[in-house]
């Protein structure tokens, strides 16, 4: 911070001030202070690994290495529900939850940081019932299983379609084997991880319903200058391919934004 020109003498009053400003500054980068981290069980963008114990996944190398860059301390990265994890982001300072989709009734809830991916919604039923869908519309007759406070919830109830909410998206796939709910609506990467880890082979995507690009999503506390220079830490890293490393690094191509999004 430069308060006076080079060379010219600094008179008292002049330095009382210098000397408030470098405090402010000091309080104001300490208020961007260590974060927590919130994220759920979502292979392959963050899960438990059964060995270490430790938070891993796509989404979890992204956020520690923007937080690394950022010089922010993370001091914990937890694995939560869903709905656990937005209500505390929402209630919390210095909190911030991984691969938030940024919807309308989400935008004044918290600040956005991103967005580090793309996920793609889509329904899934079994096999067995042969069902086709050439519309979200189509969906009508059926009842839908997703999580609490899933993006999907708007969107299937704005076509007037029955929704079923479960604290857990594990919960979704033997409910729909046992014709407990008709569709499950789910992310179509995650949702085929979770298939594959509980044995499940008869349940098969139908429809897809949406392509969303994912945030971290930050307690709305957070100074604003703050979410900014996250925000541009985050376009370094889309420019310089870090991003796309981390995705190749676990065998998927990054279907991020470019460089250039806002």
């Amino acid at each position: 911070m430069q308060i006076d020109t080079p060379g010219s003498p600094m008179r008292p009053g002049r330095a009382v001030a210098a000397g408030c400003l470098l405090c402010a500054a000091s309080a104001l980068a300490g208020a961007a202070g260590p974060v927590t981290l919130h994220t759920l069980d979502w292979a392959p963008y963050s899960w438990r690994d059964k060995t270490s114990g430790a938070t891993v996944g796509i989404a979890v190398d992204i956020v520690h290495e923007l937080m690394a860059r950022a010089d922010v301390t993370v001091t914990s990265t937890d694995i939560i529900s869903w709905a656990r994890g937005l209500t505390l982001t929402s209630g919390t300072a210095d909190t911030c939850q991984m691969m938030v989709g940024r919807t309308a009734e989400r935008e004044q809830k918290y600040q956005w940081v991103g967005p580090i991916g793309v996920t793609r919604w889509a329904l899934f039923a079994t096999r067995e019932d042969k069902i086709v869908l050439k519309s979200l519309s189509d969906a009508r007759p059926y009842l839908v299983g997703t999580i609490i406070d899933d993006l999907s919830i708007p969107l299937l109830k704005s076509k007037n379609i029955r929704v079923a909410e479960v604290a857990s998206d594990r919960l979704n796939p033997p409910k729909l084997l046992r014709r407990r709910i008709d569709l499950w609506a789910t992310a179509e990467l995650p949702g085929l991880y979770i298939l594959r880890d509980l044995g499940i082979k008869d349940l098969e995507p139908v429809f897809q319903m949406a392509t969303v690009q994912m945030y971290l999503a930050c307690n709305r506390s957070m100074a604003a200058s703050e979410i900014a220079r996250l925000n541009g830490i985050v376009k370094t890293m889309i420019a310089d391919k870090s991003i796309e490393r981390i995705y190749a690094g676990y065998g998927f191509k990054f279907e991020g934004p470019a460089a250039s999004s806002p």
